[in-house]
């Protein structure tokens, strides 16, 4: 009596592949939602730097525009 029956043993079996493609499945979301995390992160590291750069950039534009001038005089060759 405790071997189950035939049609017992396909609903087990069947229930087994569910089961087995459900977990691969959530695998493979839980792979894709890691990479979109890592490439978020990522680009949002690439972000600030870039903001970085520009702000300094932008900081550097004003001081040289705030100095004067120089003219340099050539004098002519004998």
């Amino acid at each position: 009596m405790n071997d189950p029956s035939p049609s017992h043993q396909k609903a087990n079996a069947a229930f087994l592949k569910v089961q087995k493609q459900s977990i691969t499945r959530d695998r493979v979301f839980s792979d894709i939602a890691d990479s979109n995390s890592a490439r978020t992160e990522n680009m949002n590291k690439l972000r600030e730097l870039r903001l970085a750069r520009e702000r300094k950039d932008a900081i550097d534009r004003a001081a040289a525009a705030a100095l004067p001038k120089v003219r340099v005089r050539r004098t002519k060759a004998a």
